[in-house]
């Protein structure tokens, strides 16, 4: 494990010289799993919490207590560093103070605050609009102040979905993304939803410090690793649960479609064929922590023979 503050380690993720890959999802055990594949942070998804959780659209209809309660449960889930999508800050001046603070005493290692008008839209979908560049500074100073009396590493990125808004572009985004680093003390900028890989080096080569984008799909394939370190690009996230969705979709369509569980049956049986690599992981819940084992272990030490379980007699997989 390692011993400095998580803030510290994200802030370090951060200003790395090299794109750092930040696997995206939403669940203790999407980070577990980013944590067991070796990556060094994980990234919250707002968009994500609100269909996984809630089942409903990313229009910030969850509210700061819902997001805060569930990244807490991520935090204490992992030793990895936990960044958040923090939307609008939930409300006014005040309200962003009291984000900040909350996601700090969650454990929360850093967050991201967007510009958008509230009720906020989905990146990516119509309909976006932004508070004026006053407000948003506003914003984004109160969230410093509030990060710096409580912990200066926490991180704190301004968002910028200018490149999508009526009327934007490539020029507005990096108008506020300039007008954010210009007048707050802001770690990080992120540009939203840039269509061409061409406008993303362009917005990262004209922001100074640390930043990213996340590119849209019609983008195109990701550029390696190398060619966005040379950018500038500071993370990349990785949204690796698609063919969690995707997949599984097509799965429940086939049993619906057959009336029958032979398509079940098949995906089990290769999943089981993979056991002893390091691809299988059964039905998840090899990340857990405690693992078994150690639940096992902490019996074995703290309750007498009479009251231990006699694991090796028992049925089981």
């Amino acid at each position: 494990m390692n011993d400095s503050k998580k803030t510290t380690r994200l802030r370090e993720f951060f200003s790395s010289p090299r794109t750092e890959l930040m696997p995206f999802g939403v669940l203790p055990i999407h980070a577990q799993m980013a944590e067991a594949a070796g990556f060094g942070a994980f990234h919250i998804s707002g968009g994500m919490a609100s269909w996984w959780l809630n089942g409903v659209p990313d229009v910030g209809l969850m509210t700061r207590t819902e997001i805060i309660d569930n990244a807490r449960r991520i935090v204490q889930s992992v030793d990895i560093p936990v960044y958040c999508d923090a939307d609008t800050g939930y409300g006014g001046i005040q309200n962003v103070r009291k984000t900040v603070q909350e996601f700090i005493d969650a454990g929360v290692a850093g967050i991201h605050i967007e510009d958008q008008l509230d009720p906020k839209k989905a990146g990516g979908q119509a309909g976006i609009s932004l508070v004026s560049d006053e407000e948003a500074i506003g914003r984004l100073n109160a969230a410093v102040e509030a990060r710096n009396e409580m912990d200066r590493d926490f991180v704190i990125t301004a968002r910028t979905d200018g490149y999508a808004v009526a009327g934007g572009g490539v020029e507005e985004a990096l108008r506020r993304g300039r007008l954010y680093r210009e007048n707050t003390d802001v770690d990080v900028i992120f540009y939203e939803g840039i269509r061409t890989w061409e406008e993303v080096r362009y917005l990262l080569a004209e922001t100074p410090g640390p930043a990213y984008v996340i590119a849209s799909r019609h983008a195109g394939p990701t550029p390696p690793v190398a060619q966005l370190s040379e950018w500038g690009q500071a993370i990349n996230i990785v949204p690796f649960l698609t063919p969690g969705v995707q997949d599984a979709w097509k799965l429940l369509l086939k049993v619906k479609n057959t009336g029958e569980m032979a398509a079940y049956d098949q995906y089990q049986a290769d999943s089981f064929a993979l056991e002893g690599t390091e691809e299988f992981v059964g039905h998840g819940d090899r990340f857990v922590k405690p693992s078994y084992q150690q639940v096992r272990d902490l019996e074995a030490r703290y309750l007498p023979a009479s009251l231990q379980r006699d694991y090796e007699n028992s049925i089981h997989d």
